[in-house]
């Protein structure tokens, strides 16, 4: 379960995900809910970063998994189903993703499989009266439409998208009188594509938690000091061969592979090699922000929360792995920036590594100075602004 391993957020996976900040209600505080579901990274993440900034601002925050919690069983063979389609078969996820994108997600809500996690969340608002809600996934959005037109107290309610450029059907068919999407790019074409009054969609960025930020003390790239991220999603023929070139051809790199499940196999096939401390091979990591912060480049799949994390930490993202739909998207705005690169092989990321450190490490930093002006830090204040604009709260 690499998918459940490898979360950048510092989240780790419940079989129950709910939190709350436990602390006393004083009279006139406010309450946030925000729904998120256990797909891959980016939905908890956001959630995660999104409850994190109101609770600095004194909200009271619940962050809950209404699929999870209203169907363990059920929803965990949808999760393998997931990491299936990652690990073994992009193209079946590319396929499900073009159905999904044309399904009816309203009527989804009345099947059999849907019905108990309305329910849920009907008792979960009625437990917590939240003056706020957030979704981080589209399909809570249809629950809340169904649950206020029968009888439900409204609340005002906002839907995050998770993904850039490349934004499915789904997410624009609710009745959210808000959507939060991660850029302008994204707001033009949806807006177009769908529709949709401007006023409605707001390109406000994608929520990262404060601690990743850029580390004023990091030296700049160079053979003698280079540090890099790997988050092993290809293949185990593929990561082997990215390791091994890396090493050879940089001697003084310092790799730290985010390896999931395949954590011990990675070290049992590297135990005789680089016994000189420049190999580190984890499981997962509850500190990929400081990861992040200590490193010169980022390796790996083009997921929303990882690339916008490498965006807030001002860090270059080399993509190696791309699942088939939304990622299409994070990867056209990351090259539309200029904050990184589409890695095709394995020479060809050495090549990409090797361009980006000559003369004084010219490429690094222009990938550098490109995030910088891209100026997507900051997406959880952002969205937060966008929506005590619309609803005053």
């Amino acid at each position: 379960d690499f998918k459940g391993c490898l979360l950048s957020s510092g989240l780790k996976r419940r079989s129950l995900f709910f939190s709350k900040q436990r602390r006393m209600t004083a009279k006139g505080t406010k309450k946030l809910l925000v729904l998120s579901v256990g797909y891959g990274q980016g939905h908890h993440s956001a959630a995660a970063a999104l409850a994190e900034h109101y609770s600095a601002m004194g909200w009271v925050t619940s962050v809950a998994d209404v699929c999870e919690m209203a169907s363990p069983r059920g929803f965990r063979l949808t999760q393998l189903f997931y990491q299936f389609c990652v690990r073994k078969a992009p193209w079946l996820w590319g396929v499900t993703y073009s159905r999904t994108d044309t399904a009816n997600w309203a009527a989804l809500i009345h099947t059999p499989i849907v019905k108990p996690v309305v329910k849920c969340l009907s008792a979960l608002l009625e437990r917590e009266k939240p003056d706020l809600i957030i979704c981080t996934y589209p399909l809570f959005a249809y629950m809340l439409d169904f649950l206020f037109e029968n009888g439900s107290p409204k609340v005002p309610y906002a839907v995050v998208v998770t993904d850039a450029l490349e934004i499915s059907r789904p997410w624009m068919c609710t009745d959210a009188p808000l959507v939060l999407v991660p850029d302008e790019g994204s707001r033009q074409l949806v807006i177009e594509r769908y529709a949709l009054p401007a006023g409605r969609v707001v390109a406000a960025g994608f929520p990262v938690k404060a601690a990743f930020c850029p580390d004023g003390d990091r030296e700049c790239a160079g053979e003698s000091n280079l540090r890099v991220v790997y988050g092993a999603y290809r293949q185990n023929e593929g990561v082997v061969n990215d390791v091994c070139a890396l090493l050879a051809e940089f001697p003084k790199m310092q790799l730290t592979v985010i390896a999931g499940v395949r954590a011990e196999l990675m070290k049992r096939r590297f135990a005789n090699q680089y016994e000189n401390g420049r190999l580190n091979i984890i499981r997962e990591t509850a500190d990929m922000a400081g990861l992040l912060s200590k490193s010169h480049f980022y390796i790996g799949k083009a997921g929303a929360a990882t690339m916008f994390e490498c965006y807030s930490t001002c860090v270059p993202m080399l993509v190696n792995f791309i699942l088939p739909g939304q990622e299409e998207g994070n990867l056209r705005l990351l090259l539309k920036d200029g904050a990184g690169a589409h890695v095709q092989s394995t020479a060809h990321l050495v090549y990409t590594i090797r361009e980006m450190l000559e003369a004084d490490a010219r490429g690094w930093r222009r990938l550098c100075e490109s995030i910088t002006r891209s100026g997507r830090a900051g997406g959880a204040a952002r969205i937060a602004e966008a929506i005590r604009n619309r609803f005053g709260i």
